[in-house]
This record gives C-alpha cells, sequence and structure tokens, in this order.
C-alpha cells in the first residue's frame, strides 16, 4: 500500500455494517451523522508505514479448549487466568424497540435508474426466471423516483430464489442506501439460525422463514427481508416481537475461575498491566473468592475499569446524544480506562491527537487494553476498532446508534462482520506510557 507523506490525512470511517445502522436517523435526524468518524488523520498512515504493515490474523491469537455444552468454552492458559466463556443473546428493550415504525411490508428492490438497461442481463446471470425477470421490469409495475427505479417482486418468487442468487442480488443492492437492509443486514455469527433464535420468542415456522431468506455474506448469514418477513405475522404484538428479534446480538459472558492453586501475582499483574492499575482493589478481591468455600468464579467485569463495568451488555440512552451524536466504536476504545468519558473524543481532530500523542503500533499477540483498528487496505482507513482483553476476547460497540449494546466478543466474530469484503487488516496500537496516560481510578 502507498501511504502519503506525514501531516497529509489519515481517514477513518467506520461503517458498522448493520441494519440497526438505518434505525437511527429515526431517532436523531440525520443519517450523516451516524458514520463514526476519526478523520484527518493521516499521519496514523505515516506511523504505520513507519512500524510495517503486516496483517494480523484475527484467529491468531485464538485458542479455546472446548467445554462440555454448545455454548461455553474455555480461553487458552496465559497470564490472565483460567476464563470460562459462556454466549448468551441481547436484544433491544421492548420500549425501545416500540419507539421505531416497523418497516414496509412490500417487498421492494432499489436500483439507480441508469442500470435499468442491464438489469435483464443481471437478473439473468442471478439465475432468475424470464417470467419473473419480465414482471419485476414490467414498466406498470416499477415506480421511477429522484434517479432511483423501485421494483416489487412478488413474495412467492422471493421466498423460492435460491441463497446464491439472493447473495448475487443482495451484494449489488446493498451499494445503494435505499436498500437499507441490504446495505446493513440481520447479521447472524458463528451459528444457525435454529440456535440463534432458538431462545427467542419467535414462532418455529417464522424461523423456518428466517432461514430459508437467508443468504451468506462471507463467514456469515444474513438476512435482509426484514419487511417481507412481516406478512407472516398474527397480530401487530407478533409484527413487534419479529422486530425485536432481529436485534438480537451474540455476546460472550466470562468469568474467571479461581482457587488456591491461582498465580495471584500474575493473574493481578496482567489485568493491572503490569503497573498496578486498580491493584488495591482487584486484588483482595481476587483473594477473598479464593478464600471462601463454594465461590470458585467471579464475573471479568469486576477486574475491568469502571465505565466498562458500567456500560457492558448494555445499550445507550438519548442521555448519550446530549453532544449531537451517540457513541461510537472509536470512542468507546479511547475512553476503555477512563473513569469519566472524555466526551471531546466524539471530535474527529481531538480523537486522532490522541491516538498519535499516546499510542503506538504493535504486532499480535495482543495485550490487555491494546486497541485494534480495522484498516482498510486499499485507503488506510480505519472503519472500526475494539480493545483486547485475553486470547483474542474484545470489548467492542458495533455501530453508532441506539440498538447496538457495548459487548464481549472473540475478536475472529468480530473479523467475520467487518472484514468479509476481504481487503482489510488489523493493526494494534498500545499506549506508550500507560503509568502517565492512563487516569488513576
Amino acid at each position: 500500500m502507498s501511504l502519503p507523506p506525514p501531516h497529509a490525512a489519515f481517514r477513518s470511517a467506520i461503517s458498522s455494517r448493520c441494519w440497526r445502522l438505518l434505525l437511527f436517523p429515526l431517532v436523531l435526524g440525520s443519517a450523516s451523522a451516524l458514520k463514526a468518524q476519526i478523520n484527518d488523520l493521516n499521519d496514523l498512515r505515516q506511523l504505520l508505514s513507519q512500524n510495517g504493515s503486516n496483517t494480523a490474523s484475527t484467529s491468531a491469537s485464538t485458542s479455546a479448549t472446548p467445554a462440555p455444552g454448545p455454548n461455553t468454552f474455555y480461553a487458552a492458559p496465559g497470564p490472565w487466568g483460567k476464563l470460562r466463556c459462556s454466549y448468551i443473546y441481547l436484544e433491544a428493550p421492548t420500549a425501545l424497540v416500540d419507539s421505531f415504525p416497523l418497516p414496509n411490508s412490500r417487498p421492494r428492490w432499489t436500483f439507480p435508474e441508469e442500470m435499468l438497461s442491464t438489469l435483464p442481463e443481471f437478473f439473468r446471470k442471478a439465475s432468475l426466471s424470464q417470467a419473473l425477470i419480465t414482471l419485476l421490469l414490467s414498466p406498470d409495475q416499477m415506480v421511477r423516483e429522484n434517479g432511483f427505479v423501485h421494483l416489487f417482486p412478488p413474495l412467492p418468487d422471493l421466498e423460492s430464489i435460491s441463497p446464491e442468487s439472493r447473495a448475487f442480488i443482495y451484494t449489488e443492492l446493498s451499494k445503494y442506501p435505499p436498500n437499507e437492509f441490504c446495505v446493513d443486514p440481520v447479521l447472524i455469527v458463528g451459528q444457525t439460525v435454529g440456535e440463534w433464535y432458538r431462545t427467542s420468542k419467535l414462532r418455529p415456522a417464522l424461523i423456518a422463514k428466517i432461514e430459508q431468506m437467508c443468504y451468506k455474506r462471507g463467514d456469515t448469514i444474513a438476512f435482509s427481508d426484514v419487511g417481507a418477513i412481516l406478512n407472516y405475522a398474527e397480530s401487530d404484538s407478533e409484527a413487534r416481537a419479529i422486530f425485536k428479534a432481529f436485534t438480537r446480538t451474540r455476546s460472550l459472558m466470562v468469568k474467571v475461575e479461581v482457587d488456591h492453586s491461582t498465580n495471584i501475582d500474575e493473574l493481578v499483574g496482567y489485568w493491572t498491566l503490569g503497573i498496578g492499575l486498580r491493584r488495591k482493589d482487584i486484588e483482595p478481591f481476587v483473594q477473598s473468592v479464593i478464600d471462601t468455600d463454594g465461590l470458585e468464579t467471579l464475573p471479568l467485569s469486576h477486574l475491568l475499569p469502571s465505565l466498562v463495568r458500567k456500560l457492558m451488555y448494555t445499550y445507550p440512552g438519548l442521555d448519550l446524544a446530549k453532544h449531537g451524536m451517540l457513541p461510537d466504536c472509536h470512542w468507546t476504545s479511547l475512553n476503555f480506562f477512563n473513569y469519566e468519558p472524555h466526551e471531546y473524543l466524539l471530535d474527529s481532530r481531538l480523537a486522532t491527537s490522541a491516538v498519535l500523542e499516546n499510542f503506538q503500533p504493535v504486532e499480535a499477540p495482543y495485550k490487555y487494553g491494546d486497541i485494534l483498528f480495522f484498516l482498510s487496505n486499499t485507503t488506510g482507513d480505519a472503519y472500526h476498532s475494539c480493545v483486547h482483553l485475553a486470547d483474542g476476547i474484545v470489548f467492542t460497540k458495533n455501530g453508532r446508534n441506539l440498538l447496538s449494546p457495548w459487548l464481549l466478543m472473540k475478536l475472529e466474530d468480530v473479523g467475520k462482520i467487518y472484514l468479509y469484503k476481504g481487503e482489510g487488516r488489523i493493526q494494534g496500537f498500545r499506549r506508550k506510557n500507560p503509568e502517565e496516560s492512563i487516569p488513576s481510578q
């Protein structure tokens, strides 16, 4: 990659690629406010060029020993202790979901009007029948508006499209903002559709219908026919339940197993960065758990900074939008060790300065507190970031919107969301002088 000279512009344009992103304008207005920006970061490109640009594998640092139960595993052994990880599923609160209008239930595909002459061949390449192509492109069945042409596939035909054809068509549709659920589809990461919705309120028939209309996006399962599935709701309340289920996301619940054989100095040293950060709080708590009969685990959150403990597994409230925009992944990453969030980090220019002044690029294996930026190989843009905790487990917020919670995830799963195009890479950054730059808590 050819990098620009110093003091040009390193641009970071986060694109959450989660359909929930499209819902936020309904609450706070302009869609342009949604893009989590760290702009003018050209200097960071120069910093990267000095350190090399080796691609970090999303799976290199993740090694797990399976434990009994399909949703539980142990992290690899290390100075972080014995970590038992379980998958949990979060859905947005009902009150929050009810504040959003349901999408139109009539299926719609929107293309640029200049593509109209090429659509017959495009649909033939997608293996659609000639009868369906003729119907879709019938002048009395389409609507032209503001440079776009809207096509309306009948529901039975839409359902019968193969996953391969659906992926081909929806990949093209994802290039155009009016196709909001193709741009940001529902993503099912690392699970089957049935397992993903097993504990939801959805009827088995609805889950089967969703599975029928899914397609692959990279290594994830994607679903974009959110409006179409509402045709099968038996009531308004079930339509809301369906919509709520589409906010479902998977997180990790991590617990630290400790006993009298635990190396307390090593464990506490890792989670205090080797500089005694919060050691006065962490060490006696860990020791008390060890000394208490029948109490053999503690939630990982007790070892993490106060702001992280406050945010983990929660959804942002409108109070966090008092500065004109909600927190994004970069705000989350750069505020990781702060007792109170530094709101100036919503400003792209100042966030840039914080990275350049306080961090240096590092390669895997990553340590606790390293910020991992997802960078475009072609532009150098940083379009996502998260914080490494241990053995490929990260703290992340996947989108600047009300329906994206703060989560713990495996780095390889975050990579499936953000590196699916195959042209991105991960670059770690570590604080230069943590004993000086991290505030005491």
